[in-house]
């Protein structure tokens, strides 16, 4: 006899490829795990010319085949615009109305998309992300239908507590949440006695401790620094601000600063300023995380708080802005401080670069429980399809 029929999995994502931000990457991980024991298929929403009604183009990405549909352009850069907007009135809080006109903004209806689904007949559709949430109501219910699985990849907790998503979240046969945070905001919304439809799968990102031992080529010479991230990956348009250098130095004291933003990476000491030649890439960052004095975030929230993770790993503490999913893994851990605002950001930094034995006491603590939480690529597996396959 032979092996039984694999189950037939389809991913909805958009631009599959094109991004190596956190929720790509995320996106990516839960698929190649539930690639071990169901056969994969994506159906990518894309920017791209083509006939109406012309079948999506097909391609091979390692154990996928990639349908490439086509959608509305994103406009997730007015819905950013808006709640930015909605922020900076009294109280900040967005009702319910609000975030059904964010989510309507990013989401990216597509026909072909649909069809695309429908005619590869699958037994799961995992819908990755608010741009695929229009495919939450066409989909076919009743018996025969496929399993729905929904992976809400938010990363901003007001919208994921939001009333508007409760209609997406009930029709569910399953919800995978990769944070604390983002369960516990999603837990509300479900119906009384389906909690078990929530699942927690902690995404595993292993890094290369060999190659990052001996840090950055040309580095040795600036000695002690700070690292900062205010734009990474290189491909994700989002970026925070970095305090002016020689600001940082005179409230810190004499330390140099490595910038990591988008277009270049710079390092500097009181006296020199430097450019970054070598590529920006994660293997160099890890290169300057493994040898960090810490990792400052400034950038805007993401759902899973990758790099502070990684950061962790290296044993190199983190200090990251309050209420994001990196300073849950900061508290988590006990690997990292937090902050409400500009001044609380120099008190963390100056806490951890004043003390040497609280620092390293700090790191060792935030790497063990990283290597214990995010670091089990077998157990992050089996979650992953467990949560997806049922």
């Amino acid at each position: 006899m032979g092996e039984p029929e694999r189950q037939h999995v389809v991913v909805v994502a958009a631009g599959w490829g094109a991004s190596s931000g956190e929720a790509a990457s995320v996106t990516r991980l839960m698929a190649g795990a539930v690639a071990l024991h169901a056969r994969v298929s994506v159906v990518s929403l894309d920017d791209r010319a083509g006939r109406p009604g012309a079948p999506p183009r097909r391609r091979r990405d390692g154990p996928f085949t990639v349908h490439s549909a086509q959608a509305p352009a994103s406009r997730r850069q007015l819905a950013d615009l808006l709640e930015t907007s909605i922020r900076r009135q009294p109280h900040g809080e967005l009702p319910d109305a609000a975030v059904r006109g964010l989510l309507r903004l990013s989401s990216r209806p597509s026909r072909e998309a649909l069809g695309a689904v429908l005619d590869l007949e699958p037994d799961t559709v995992v819908l990755a992300g608010p741009e695929t949430f229009f495919m939450g109501e066409p989909l076919p219910v009743g018996t025969g239908r496929p399993r729905v699985v929904v992976l809400p990849l938010g990363g901003r907790p007001e919208l994921l507590g939001s009333h508007a998503l409760r209609p997406l979240v009930a029709a569910a046969d399953a919800v995978v949440a990769v944070s604390e945070t983002e369960r516990s905001r999603l837990a509300p919304l479900l119906p009384a006695g389906r909690e078990d439809r929530l699942r927690l799968v902690r995404p595993v990102y292993p890094v290369n401790r060999g190659a990052a031992a001996a840090g950055m080529a040309g580095m040795a010479s600036f000695g002690r620094y700070l690292l900062v991230l205010s734009g990474f990956p290189p491909d994700e348009p989002s970026s925070g601000r970095c305090p002016a250098h020689d600001y940082l130095r005179q409230v810190l004291g004499p330390i140099s600063v490595v910038e990591v933003c988008h277009g270049r990476w710079r390092v500097t000491d009181a006296e020199r300023r430097h450019d970054v030649v070598w590529p920006a890439n994660r293997m160099n960052l890890w290169r300057l995380m493994a040898r960090a004095a810490a990792t400052l975030e400034v950038r805007p929230a993401g759902p899973v708080g990758r790099e502070a993770i990684e950061s962790l790993l290296f044993a190199t503490p983190v200090v990251v802005p309050a209420g994001t999913v990196a300073a849950e893994h900061a508290a988590a851990s006990n690997g990292g401080l937090w902050y409400r605002d500009p001044g609380e950001m120099l008190d963390a930094l100056k806490a951890l670069l004043d003390d040497g034995a609280l620092r390293d006491a700090i790191g060792s603590q935030g790497r063990r429980w990283a290597e214990r939480q995010h670091g089990d690529m077998a157990a992050f597996a089996e979650e992953a399809t467990v949560a997806v396959l049922g």
